[in-house]
């Protein structure tokens, strides 16, 4: 089997799973619930999409793109109760026409990621939320993401970034080197001296590869097409089989203990070693130099803003500084 063909049972494959959502019960109860606005699931999706409120604030009346939204256009719906724009893509309608329907979305469009049917420069900005670690070629989808944008992309991914290993896991590993140094390699199990923690490699139910993004890939990303301002903000999350029924009340032992492990996780990133990544990292990709006052608003937002080293090798014609 060619390599078109893999893709195009993988995209195939992906579009099917949404026709479940509308002829298994179970499936069709819980895409009932996405509706649904005072669960304890709503409320893990709400502080997602709070991340981008300093954007949406930034650039009012924006016109934007949501990309991989097909849960009825969730994404498009916040952005509209926020005043702006939005169109809803995904790489099957199935549930964006409910949701178009029922007036939860205005405009939709059947669209792969890979290949946007968007003209470049369409939109001011296009925001992937947890869909980006379903593509098959993930840069390929973000390059027409940033295509299609005028002012800057939005990723809201898992999270991979390089962590230390525990206290005592970093003394092994150092007194490993020096007897591998002095060639003592004999008294060692192993010749693993890493002082990094590895990111475990996992895949879905669907077939997809748990795609994750850093800090470090977005970067080198931008810097390649020539934009030079980037954003990055970590978030912690928590889910479980059954939020989505389960009301978000201040004396639910169920929100409780979300709320917990989500604290919990906070903690850990704190710690210099045995720490973790973010369950969660959200990603700008500005197209436009920001101003000392969208660096203070994202910065006030918990967001680390990045200027990136200009090629000073590019024409100033192409300078990131101009659209």
């Amino acid at each position: 089997m060619n390599d078109e063909r893999i893709l195009e049972n993988r995209y195939q494959q992906e579009s099917d799973q949404w026709l479940k959502w509308q002829t298994d019960p179970e499936s069709k109860r819980i895409g009932e619930s996405w509706f649904q606005m005072d669960t304890i699931d709503a409320w893990r999706h709400k502080r997602m999409y709070a991340c981008i409120d300093p954007i949406l604030a930034l650039f009012p009346e924006s016109k934007w793109l949501t990309v991989g939204d097909g849960r009825f256009g969730k994404d498009a719906n916040f952005i509209l109760s926020k005043g702006h724009e939005a169109v809803a893509s995904d790489i099957s309608d199935t549930l964006l026409k409910i949701g178009a329907e029922r007036g939860f979305i205005r405009d939709f469009k059947v669209a792969n990621a890979e290949g946007l049917p968007f003209d470049s420069r369409s939109f001011d900005f296009v925001l992937c939320k947890e869909s980006y670690h379903h593509f098959p070629r993930p840069m390929i989808a973000l390059y027409e993401m940033i295509r299609v944008a005028k002012k800057g992309v939005v990723l809201i991914e898992p999270c991979e970034a390089p962590t230390l290993e525990s206290k005592r896991a970093v003394i092994k590993g150092l007194i490993k080197r020096m007897l591998l140094r002095f060639g003592f390699s004999s008294f060692l199990r192993t010749g693993d001296v890493s002082l990094i923690r590895r990111y475990e490699d996992s895949f879905e139910d669907v077939g997809n590869y748990v795609y994750s993004i850093s800090e470090r890939e977005i970067e080198k990303a931008a810097l390649g097409m020539g934009y030079r301002f980037c954003a990055f903000k970590g978030l912690n999350d928590y889910y479980e089989k059954g939020l989505e029924f389960e009301k978000a009340t201040e004396d639910s032992p169920v929100f409780s203990k979300v709320k917990e492990n989500i604290a919990h996780a906070d903690s850990r990133c704190k710690k210099t070693f045995g720490g973790k990544t973010h369950d969660l990292l959200i990603a700008v990709v500005f197209k436009q130099p920001l101003d000392a006052i969208a660096v203070q608003a994202l910065t006030e937002s918990g967001f680390t803003t990045r200027q990136l080293p200009e090629n000073p090798h590019l024409m100033s014609e192409f300078s990131s500084t101009s659209e």
